[in-house]
């Protein structure tokens, strides 16, 4: 990237209040606030949804899904351990 792109692509707006003039509590509920809700774009503007945390059905589910997707090695094991070991 030349100069003049990075000056440009940099540029820093110094109208805009920093982060250093809010307290830690309020840079903490503000960030918790945006981890909270998340904002999805549809036809009539913004609407915030609240996440919820994956049940434990849903997680087991995942689990069970990425295991069918990764071949297991563990039957493996004792061959490529003795092949290393000499």
């Amino acid at each position: 990237m030349q100069k003049e792109e990075y000056d440009e692509w940099m540029s820093i707006d110094e109208g805009i209040p920093v982060a250093a003039t809010l307290t830690d509590l309020e840079t903490y509920q503000a960030v918790c606030e945006q981890d909270q809700t998340i904002k999805i774009d549809d036809s009539d503007g913004y609407e915030c949804v609240e996440e919820n945390p994956p049940t434990n059905a849903e997680m087991r589910q995942a689990l069970d899904i990425s295991k069918r997707g990764v071949p297991h090695r563990s039957t493996n094991y004792g061959v490529s351990h003795y092949c290393m070991t000499y």
